[in-house]
Parts: structure tokens; sequence; C-alpha cells
């Protein structure tokens, strides 16, 4: 592991703890523990469905932003995107991503480099998601200045992002990413060659970004599961007897997104239900209850994880192989 990766892996470790203890010492976990044991299971084995539809939604869209490059077949696109969450969830460093990418490059004609660029994609879209999230947010309620802030912070992010993929793609086949342009020309001959070949090939992966009808269709996949989503938090509400607002899932959708940008251990261990806590807490629910809820939430999101990535990694042979892989990428 290289020491970038470790010093993050070691940040995400502490803020983890901190959220952990944090949350322990200001809830009465006794609490809500009692509230977990008498939850109504049925409700949360259908969230896990609805979760499995989230993931199904994600595997679509992405298949639209690739179809520029080609047409990656539904079950590998729906096998890869479990794969590459259950890395994101249980790998250090956020290299959950680069394991979907390799995982589905290595079964399609398609650069790595190109499926992670449609990754970036995604990941603007979501980004977009989230701004909408906040601006309707602010229409049912009164938020303190922390949470207007964090929405300004979320925007302008994606604008940047959004501004330097599309220079990238843009100016991606130009002679600036050539091997012998001014700004590789101070690389060692290794990774100069591989920027070289790199940097074009992911600026395909962006090509999505100029089509407007593969964007809509991609932002109709967007919808749909982020629709699934929202339904998930109504669902894990209703099995701990709980009355939510049709609109919560918009402030919870973004604070729980938001709170999981911070590193945090795999897993995303304990930051996740400390969101959870803070923006049922913006309801008026009490601590013990918002704990609850993450924790349920958080077995509604890893559950299908564990089940159906183990099973798509152990058939598609994914292991060491492909973690060496996502080094050498």
């Amino acid at each position: 592991m290289s020491r970038s990766r470790l010093w993050l892996t070691a940040l995400g470790l502490g803020l983890s703890v901190v959220a952990v203890v944090a949350l322990l010492r200001t809830i009465d976990a006794s609490d809500a523990a009692r509230r977990l044991a008498a939850a109504n299971w049925g409700w949360f084995v259908v969230a896990v469905a609805a979760t499995v539809a989230s993931y199904a939604f994600r595997a679509q869209r992405w298949g639209e932003i690739l179809s520029p490059q080609g047409r990656p077949p539904a079950g590998r696109l729906f096998s890869a995107t479990m794969i590459g969450f259950l890395a994101i969830n249980t790998l250090p460093a956020r290299i959950g991503e680069f394991v979907r990418a390799y995982a589905l490059a290595r079964t399609e004609r398609i650069p790595t480099a190109t499926v992670l660029g449609s990754v970036a994609v995604e990941r603007i879209l979501d980004l977009a998601a989230l701004g909408i999230f906040w601006s309707l947010s602010l229409l049912f309620a009164p938020y303190p200045d922390w949470f207007r802030w964090s929405g300004y912070l979320t925007l302008t992010l994606a604008g940047t992002i959004v501004g330097g993929l599309w220079a990238m793609h843009r100016f991606a086949g130009l002679s600036w990413a050539e091997e012998g342009s001014l700004l590789l020309r101070w690389l060692p001959a290794g990774p100069r060659r591989a920027l070289s070949q790199a940097i074009p090939a992911f600026g395909e992966g962006l090509r999505a970004l100029s089509k407007p009808r593969v964007l809509l269709r991609a932002a109709a996949g967007s919808a749909a599961l982020w629709v699934a989503q929202g339904l998930v938090f109504l669902l894990i509400a209703l099995s701990l007897g709980m009355k939510l607002p049709l609109w919560s899932p918009l402030l919870l959708a973004f604070v729980v997104s938001v709170g999981i940008m911070l590193p945090s251990s795999p897993g995303f261990v304990g930051v996740l239900e400390g969101a959870c806590v803070v923006a049922l807490g913006l309801l008026g629910v009490g601590g013990a209850e918002g704990l609850a809820f993450g924790i349920l939430y958080h077995a509604s999101q890893l559950l299908p994880l564990v089940v159906l990535g183990s099973w798509f990694a152990a058939r598609s042979h994914v292991g060491p192989e492909v973690l060496r892989g996502v080094d050498r990428a």
C-alpha cells in the first residue's frame, strides 16, 4: 500500500473512532438497542429489496454513460457495480471505484481509464442530485447556517469538478497529453508513457458530457436510483415505527451523502450513523431513535453488497490479481 493510501486509511479510521465515541457518549445506546429489537423486520426486508433496485438503476445509468464507447451487457454492469461497492465498503482509501472500473474493463473491450472517466460522470450526476436535494430541503423548513453553507460548498465543488472534467474532455486529445509535451516531459519515462495514454482514454470516458441525449437518459437513471434510495429511508422509518414527512428523504440523502464524503474507515462505520443522527435531529427526532435508524439503514446498504457482491466476486474470480491490476492502473 502506498504512503498516501496509508495516511488516508489512518485518517479515516481516526474519524470513524471519533464518530463512534461521540455517538456513544451523547446517546443512550441501550435505548437505541431496544428500538432495534422492536423493529418490524418485514419492512426492513422490503428496504433491502429497494436497495438492490437502486444498485440496478445505478448499473443501468452507468451503461448509458458508457454507451458512446459500447454497450456492456446489463448483467456485467450490475456485477461490476456490486463488486465495486463491496470494495468501497471493505477496502481502505476509497479504492472501490478503481475496483469497479477494473472489474468491468477486464471483461469488455474498453480501457480501464475510459471506464474511470464514465465513473467520474456518474459522480457529476450524483453531485447535481445533491444540489437539488439541498435546494428543495430549504423550501420545507428553516435550517441552521452550517446546513446552508454545506450546500454552497457542495454546489461549488460540483461546479469545479464539472468545469475541470469538461476541460479534460475538450482538450483530452490535444498536444498537452502527448508523451513529449511540456507538461509531461519532466516525468520519468514510465509514468510519462502511462499518462500520455491514460489521459486521452480517461477523456473518452467523459464523452457523455457532450451528448445531450446520453446525459438525459443517464439523468433519468439517476432519478430512478434516488427515488429507490428515498424509498429505503421511508421504509427504514416504517420498520422503527417512525413517522417522517414524505420530503424527509431529500434532507437525509443530502446529509448522509455529504457525511460519507469525509474520510472514514471501510464501511463508513460511525460516520454514516452520525450523519443519520444529525439529519434526523433537524427533523426533531431524538438521538437514540436516530442512532437506531442509522444502524438499520447501514445494515440495509451493506447486506446486499455482502451477499450479492461476494457472490459476483467469487463467480468472476475477483481476487488479489484485480487489486494488483488496480495498483498498476
